[in-house]
C-alpha cells in the first residue's frame, strides 16, 4: 500500500485532469439518465467500437504525414490494407459481441442473432449512450498517436485491443454483479477503475523501480 501511494503522489494533475474530468461527467451523466447496469454495459460496448475506429484511423493518417516523399504512397497502400483488415476483424468481433449482450441485457428485444445487427445496435447505442463515448474520448485523448504512428500491425493493434480488454473485465464484473442485485452499488467503483490512467500509473511504477536502491542479497 506504501509503494502505491508513493507512485500515486508522482503522478501530476496533467496526468489525473483528463481522467477525472470524464469521470465526473460520465457519474453526473448517470445521474441525470438514471442509467443501470445495462446501460453502462452498452456505453462500455460502443465507446471501445469508437474509440478502436477514431485511433485506427488516426494512426493510418499519421503514419502517411510522417513518412517521406514518394514513400507516402507506399505508407498509404499499406496503412488502407491495415485499416480495412481492422476494421473488418474489430466490427466483427463487436457485432458478435454485441449480439450476445443484446441476449442477456437488451437493447433491441426484436432482434435475431446476426451479426449483421452492428449496423442496428450500434447507431442506437451512440444515439443513447454518447455522453459515455464522449467522456472515453476526454479520457483516452492523449493515448491516441498525434506524434508516432506504429509501423508494425501488432503494436497498431495494441492500443484498441487494450480497451477491448478491459471493457470485456467490466461487463464480466457487472454481469456477475447483476446476476447477485448488487450492480448499482458497483457503478461508481467500476467508473473509477474504467477512467484511472493506469497507463500513466505503470509509467511511475516503472520509473520508481529504477529510481529505488536495491538491497544487497546479503543484508
Amino acid at each position: 500500500m506504501q509503494k502505491i501511494f508513493a507512485i500515486l503522489r508522482r503522478m501530476t494533475w496533467a496526468d489525473f485532469g483528463p481522467d477525472l474530468l470524464a469521470f465526473a461527467g460520465t457519474v453526473v451523466s448517470a445521474l441525470v439518465f438514471h442509467w443501470q447496469a445495462r446501460d453502462i454495459i452498452w456505453s462500455l460496448w460502443i465507446s471501445s467500437l469508437t474509440f478502436g475506429y477514431a485511433w485506427m484511423l488516426t494512426a493510418f493518417i499519421r503514419r502517411i504525414i510522417i513518412t517521406p516523399g514518394r514513400m507516402k504512397i507506399v505508407a498509404a497502400f499499406g496503412g488502407l490494407f491495415t485499416l480495412t483488415f481492422f476494421v473488418l476483424h474489430f466490427s466483427m468481433f463487436h457485432a458478435v459481441h454485441g449480439e450476445f449482450l443484446n441476449l442477456f441485457f437488451p437493447l433491441q428485444p426484436q432482434l435475431a442473432f446476426r451479426p449483421e445487427h452492428l449496423t442496428t445496435l450500434a447507431p442506437i447505442a451512440l444515439a443513447t449512450y454518447w455522453p459515455f463515448v464522449l467522456m472515453t474520448f476526454v479520457s483516452r485523448i492523449r493515448d491516441f498517436p498525434w506524434r508516432n504512428a506504429p509501423q508494425n500491425l501488432g503494436a497498431l493493434m495494441f492500443m484498441p485491443y487494450v480497451n477491448v480488454i478491459r471493457m470485456h473485465v467490466i461487463i464480466f464484473v457487472f454481469a456477475a454483479l447483476d446476476a447477485a442485485h448488487l450492480s448499482k452499488l458497483a457503478i461508481l467503483p467500476i467508473l473509477l477503475f474504467y477512467f484511472f490512467p493506469w497507463s500513466i500509473f505503470n509509467r511511475e511504477r516503472k520509473a520508481l523501480a529504477k529510481e529505488t536502491p536495491r538491497l544487497p542479497d546479503n543484508i
